[in-house]
């Protein structure tokens, strides 16, 4: 390993931008929410700046990975949260995350925020099929980079299921309204009511443009195969909810029984009660593996639904309708490819639920068949799925896939995650060469030689702050569209953001300047965030993966030892720093940006 690297802090650099190996994985480290988010987002940064109330300042830090900020506030499947330091054993709950994106956006004003584009005029001319989140996010980030975007799309306004599926009820449309105007501002232009395969094909689109996007989603419904399925009565849940919360509808019928366990099962369910149904619940799994949001069940059932887990459909009773529903317990079996107990039919347990309505929420899948015979056979398997697979990237190099219609059905975050990096992919086929790259950004934290001017403002106080509710309308004044979660206030959305450990700030004890004097080690708040060590171990690009603690009478009088702050253990308090009296711990504060190359 050459000298320098093998002297080096756990960064190559003070200050500056930085693509060296051992830099990047630093912040992969940890950083684990930024790393949990598939978008990427600056997580620390929004949640530092909501702490200190600059929520207009947040709100712009999480528009440049996350063109939904105001929206993923109300509906992220949160990822980051599962991931969240605070979240650990021992360290209690998980840092409002979500709930903080939210507050960036209740306390920001509601004029439209627009960047400023990365690159001049490209002159070359992208069409995107769908206007749901996985276009929207791919067309605003190409427009970023300077190209013309057409967004097209077969119903009557943009979203996707942001408005077709999502009750406004947890989604208000103003809010949806404010982050698409933020889109369309940069000359990104929404093409509604245009089916592709019908008014236009997918090869005449290809031909005018000088790339294609397919984002068209996941609106094939996953059909069950049972018996008394095509009775009226009995419909899927995407199409429900776009009637509802698109056309209008406000029939649904006294007792509805939904089937599923996922977010279109809760939405439906909620949905449902607030047209005037009794409305059950059943899901063939266990509670605990209902995908759903966190305390989203909870509301469910406050909201007056039933919920049976355990329980499977059998078929469909009826003869001009649908009357009621055969259904069988389950118990689990063994484990399925994602972890979890697949479900068996528990034998002569089967029981009859009486229905006027049922709606499917159990699943769905891309529709290709809009695509032209050219296009269908080149890009689609014998499956019918593309046979690219994932890739952002098809078997026509001119072609490109986005979200959903890649992935299969998933969450909002996963699918603008994966459209940022097919808009990248798109761009480097337009430009021929990559645009756009990953840096690790490095900056003295603190300039000031006060301590008051070089603290990060957390104390260890703070780390014993629980977690903040979400306040919610009571469950009488939950009618039509009355949004239930009503935001934090601002003095609660500064607190609940503080919590956060600030895992972006990197304390860390130069080893030349230190001479042991133990001062640090007497202050330090958390058993393990200041530990002595005989070395570092490092691997041949200089990434630190790990220490080896001293060992009394043994690695002491081998190696020169050092004291090394851990900072999977450090809450960012600055107290070591305060105390050091020769000046031997320094501040950094560390990101991981895009920019052009």
């Amino acid at each position: 390993m050459p000298d320098h690297i093998k002297a080096a802090t756990a960064l190559s650099i003070e200050d500056g931008k930085s693509t060296a190996p051992q830099d990047l994985f630093w912040l992969e480290q940890n950083i684990p929410c930024q790393v949990a988010c598939p978008s990427g987002t600056d997580i620390p940064a929004y949640l530092e700046a909501v702490y200190h109330g600059r929520f207009a300042e947040a709100y712009q830090i999480n528009l440049r990975d996350n063109v939904f900020p105001a929206v993923l506030g109300r509906v992220c499947s949160r990822p980051c949260e599962d991931a969240c330091r605070h979240g650990r054993e021992g360290n209690g709950e998980a840092v409002a995350i979500c709930f903080s994106k939210r507050s960036a956006a209740d306390f920001t004003d509601a004029s439209p925020v627009i960047l400023t584009k990365l690159f001049a005029s490209s002159g070359k001319h992208v069409a995107i099929i769908g206007a749901g989140v996985a276009g929207l996010a791919a067309a605003r980030d190409l427009a970023l980079f300077g190209h013309r975007v057409s967004v097209y799309d077969r119903h009557a306004r943009p979203g996707g299921m942001l408005c077709q599926g999502i009750p406004a009820f947890r989604l208000p449309r103003n809010v949806i309204a404010r982050e698409l105007e933020q889109i369309t501002a940069l000359g990104v232009e929404i093409h509604c009511d245009v089916a592709v395969g019908h008014d236009v094909s997918s090869d005449e689109l290809l031909a005018r443009h000088d790339a294609l996007v397919l984002a068209a989603g996941t609106l094939r419904p996953n059909v069950l195969g049972l018996s008394g399925e095509d009775l009226p009565g009995v419909e899927h849940g995407l199409r429900f909810l776009l009637e509802v919360n698109e056309k209008g509808r406000r029939g649904v019928g006294q007792r509805v029984v939904v089937i599923g366990g996922g977010y279109t099962a809760m939405d439906c369910a909620r949905t449902a009660i607030r047209l005037g149904a009794q409305t059950t619940v059943y899901y063939r799994r266990g509670r605990d593996d209902m995908v759903v949001l966190p305390g989203e069940v909870e509301e469910l059932l406050a909201e007056g639904a039933g919920l049976s887990n355990q329980v499977a459909p059998l078929g469909f009773e009826g003869v001009d309708h649908v009357s009621g529903v055969r259904l069988g317990r389950t118990e689990r079996g063994k484990t399925g490819r994602d972890g979890r107990r697949l479900p068996r039919e528990v034998p002569g347990s089967e029981f009859l639920a009486n229905a006027d309505s049922v709606i499917l929420a159990t699943g769905q899948f891309p529709d290709m068949s809009w695509l032209d015979e050219n296009l269908r056979s080149a890009l689609l398997g014998e499956d019918g799925w593309l046979n690219s697979g994932t890739s952002w990237r098809t078997a026509n190099p001119k072609v490109f896939a986005a979200g959903d219609f890649a992935l299969g059905a998933t969450t909002l975050i996963e699918a603008i995650g994966h459209a940022r990096k097919t808009a990248l992919a798109v761009d480097e086929y337009l430009m021929r060469h990559a645009r756009i790259g990953t840096v690790a950004k490095a900056e003295r934290a603190f300039q000031s030689k006060t301590a008051r001017g070089r603290t990060t403002g957390r104390t260890v106080q703070m780390n014993a702050i629980p977690i903040h509710p979400m306040p919610v309308l009571p469950v009488d004044k939950r009618v039509d569209e009355a949004e239930v979660e009503t935001g934090y206030d601002s003095a609660t959305a500064t607190e609940a953001a503080s919590r956060c450990y600030l895992c972006h700030y990197k304390f860390e004890i130069i080893d030349s300047k230190c001479v042991l004097c133990d001062e640090c080690l007497k202050v330090k708040p958390v058993p393990g965030c200041i530990v002595e060590i005989a070395d570092l171990d490092r691997d041949q690009v200089g990434r630190i993966t790990g220490y080896r603690p001293v060992q009394r009478g043994l690695t002491d009088s081998l190696y020169y030892n050092r004291l090394w702050i851990d900072q999977d253990q450090c809450v960012r308090c600055g107290q070591c720093e305060a105390v050091c009296p020769v000046n031997a711990i320094t501040i950094q504060k560390v990101s991981l940006a895009s920019k052009p190359v």
